[in-house]
């Protein structure tokens, strides 16, 4: 399982995979993604509020005012994301093994222990 897929449909995550497969000969990971969207999340934050102001840097931060390719993303109260979660499965495809997604197990996950949170 996983909050992302290089199969999810949407303009963002399509852009982003032939771009990093264009660039690096090879399908981007999970951890590049997540990579690529902390940096937009962090430039849309910086076009929205002074770094130097922390207080308003991290409302612009928790805004998450950008084009995640996961698709729809916020965060919860806790700071974690509330987001899709699906079942992939391990396929071949062009000679190189990659996922698939097979079901949305979650819509709008949020973490177990938000509620929890002293945040």
């Amino acid at each position: 399982s996983s909050h992302w897929s290089k199969d999810l449909d949407n303009a963002e995550n399509k852009q982003y995979v032939e771009a990093f497969k264009a660039e690096y000969g090879r399908l981007p990971s999970l951890y590049a993604t997540q990579g690529y969207d902390t940096a937009n999340l962090i430039l849309a934050a910086m076009s929205k509020a002074d770094v130097k102001d922390k207080d308003a840097f991290r409302a612009a931060l928790k805004a998450a005012d950008f084009k995640s390719v996961r698709g729809k993303f916020t965060f919860n109260t806790n700071n974690h994301p509330i987001q899709d979660i699906y079942v992939r499965e391990v396929i071949k495809e062009d000679g190189v093994l990659t996922n698939k997604i097979v079901e949305t197990t979650f819509t709008d996950h949020k973490d177990a222990y938000a509620a929890e949170c002293k945040m």
